[in-house]
């Protein structure tokens, strides 16, 4: 609450006069800008604890900060609560001074240079308690406004829309630019957008980690325009992002000008494009392991767990985006797992649940999770090693489930599409020794195997239609395949029982294809031609039995999947002899193969 008596000290930032009032309201220093003085003095509110009040809302949440929306007075407004967590930030915090009043500096360094942001209207921290302290800042909610990813997905099939919006994301961008003003998390979720009768508005928030007052050099630029294109890669075609760059250099020019810390550099778009994609490569990289370790550990998305004496493992608590097969997002809690998992031998008892599979290397069964009314059915694995040196690597080193629970993972963040993990547990003696895995997967429903659906499903289509059917699946297994290698993915068992297809009839539109069984998948960040030809074999031999796939079909997968920029139009010539070959050698291997697993274990 603030005080009802203020003092008012003006200050000068920029150059340019910043009204604001500074007064102490017990342990904090507040700073409120003299516009939004009276209307926040009215409020009765405790602003550190939103929790209890009728009219807040919490809008996010993290180990570092809470973000609360309050309608209050007439007003809309977001307040920004940052608690300092772990020594790096209570450094940052020692060294820097509030995280709030970073956020106000940059506000008012935006409002001086004419660069779009939210308006601070107030702040706060804690005087005296310059490593553990909390700060608060107070912005006005700017009306009618979507994140930029959701306002695009609105407007992107409209080609007069989409060119607006990304005309005045490239005068934003490059206005800041010139003007020393660098956003160092410039995702779309940190940029709003407002559509007004003729133009669209775009702003900046989440201000602190903004860089001001220093010139932002081509590198530095490029880069940050990376950050955006990670979700724009996914979300938008290439000539849009490319108009988008055409407006953004041609801005850049417009603003030579703008200030003492813009630079007229000229830039060539085909060089802007190359560096783009290096760099945007880079950020991808860095991006997705952060998110590959944060599997592994206690948070938002992930939990750790000890559901049972002996057994220890990992959890999936919360998914922001349905993936693979599944039709909505997942939600669950430490308590939903520590209920389901108490007695983990149940879930792989043959006769609690449906066994799918039964074999020398692992037993599959298909169960279903009950919780408070809500239940998902998974398929529930336990590996077993085939022989004594398979049990001894498993009992010191990482488990199979637990290598297909980090590789299933990888696979999410890279957008390639996987069934959900949903935890794996392992059982330990004397705290270290691996006795027994088993991991929870979601089950993928309307869903049937490559070979199944090519067998059961386009071969019972009339004639004509096969054909269009043929073709629309093999182009999105060429895309699947290109996408799951360009990403430094190998697949040494690329077969078609271990690729889903969900594609109810008519078959409009295109196939939802998904991976599933992690055992001979590994991450290589860089694959080979060897190792893209042999998951090709692979996925040919596997379908040479099946009546829905014939020579010709295989023949366009290949030209298909070996039509690209700079490859000769005849290679898929060579690639066939000897894709051929290596069919029969992989023919001869398998029968081999089956005999042996016939002599030493009776069944294959």
């Amino acid at each position: 609450m603030l005080p009802q008596s203020l003092s008012t000290r003006p200050e000068i930032d920029g150059g340019i006069p910043t009204p604001f009032v500074e007064f102490a309201a017990g342990r904090y220093v507040w700073r409120v800008a003299r516009s939004h003085a009276q209307v926040l003095k009215s409020a009765e509110i405790d602003w550190f604890n939103l929790a209890g009040h009728p009219d807040a809302a919490l809008v996010k949440r993290n180990s570092q900060r809470d973000v609360w929306r309050l309608a209050s007075c007439g007003g809309r407004y977001f307040a920004k609560i940052y608690h300092p967590v772990g020594a790096l930030a209570r450094l940052k915090l020692l060294l820097r001074g509030p995280i709030a009043a970073q956020e106000w500096e940059v506000g008012l360094y935006g409002a001086a240079h004419s660069v779009s942001t939210v308006v601070p209207v107030a702040m706060a921290w804690e005087d005296g308690r310059r490593i553990t302290g909390r700060s608060l800042l107070i912005t006005e909610e700017v009306s009618d406004s979507l994140p930029l990813n959701d306002f695009w997905l609105t407007v992107r099939q409209n080609r007069v829309e989409a060119d607006m919006l990304a005309d005045a994301l490239a005068r934003l961008i490059a206005r800041a630019h010139q003007c020393g003003f660098q956003h160092g998390d410039m995702h779309p979720g940190n940029i709003l957008v407002r559509r007004s009768a003729s133009r669209c508005e775009v702003f900046f928030v989440d201000l602190h980690r903004v860089k001001t007052g220093r010139c932002v050099m081509p590198r530095h630029a490029v880069a940050n325009l990376a950050q955006l294109n990670q979700w724009f890669r996914r979300n938008a075609g290439r000539s849009q992002r490319l108009r988008f760059l055409q407006a953004y250099i041609r801005y850049r020019d417009q603003f030579a000008q703008a200030s003492s810390l813009a630079r007229n550099w000229r830039i060539d778009i085909g060089k802007l494009v190359a560096d783009l994609a290096v760099q945007a490569e880079r950020h991808a990289n860095r991006l997705w392991a952060k998110r590959d370790r944060r599997a592994m550990r206690d948070n938002r998305y992930f939990a750790k767990l000890s559901p049972a004496r002996g057994w220890r493992g990992h959890a999936l608590l919360e998914t922001k985006h349905p993936a693979g097969g599944a039709k909505t997002n997942l939600c669950f809690s430490k308590s939903d797992w520590r209920q389901w998992l108490r007695d983990p031998p149940s879930w792989v008892d043959p006769a609690r649940q449906k066994l799918l599979k039964d074999s020398h290397t692992a037993t599959i069964f298909r169960a279903r999770l009950e919780a408070d009314g809500r239940g998902i059915d998974v398929v529930v694995k336990r590996t077993l090693a085939r022989n004594g040196w398979k049990k001894f690597v498993q009992m010191f080193g990482p488990s199979r489930n637990i290598r297909s629970w980090r590789l299933a993972n990888m696979l999410r963040n890279r957008d390639l599409p996987v069934a959900t993990p949903l935890a794996v547990i392992e059982r330990f003696a004397a705290g270290v020794v691996r006795t027994d895995s088993i991991s929870f997967t979601e089950f993928i429903s309307d869903a049937v195997d490559l070979e199944t659906f090519l067998t059961r499903e386009v071969a019972a289509l009339p004639g004509t239609m096969q054909r269009s059917v043929k073709n629309r699946l093999i182009e999105s297994v060429v895309q699947l395949l290109r996408a799951f290698h360009e990403r430094g993915f190998v697949h040494r068992d690329m077969k078609a029982p271990n690729l889903m297809v969900r594609w109810p009839a008519p078959h409009v539109g295109t196939p939802v294809l998904t991976f599933i069984d992690m055992d001979g998948i590994s991450h290589r960040r860089r694959s080979s031609e060897a190792q893209r030809t042999r998951a090709v074999v692979r996925l040919c031999a596997s379908l040479l039995g099946s009546p829905g796939c014939t020579a010709s079909d295989r023949l366009r997968f290949l030209k298909t999947y070996l039509t690209a920029p700079g490859r000769p139009p005849t290679e898929w010539k060579a690639y066939w002899r000897r894709i051929h070959t290596e069919v029969c050698s992989k023919l001869h291997d398998k029968e081999l193969r089956r005999s042996w697993k016939l002599a030493h274990y009776g069944r294959e």
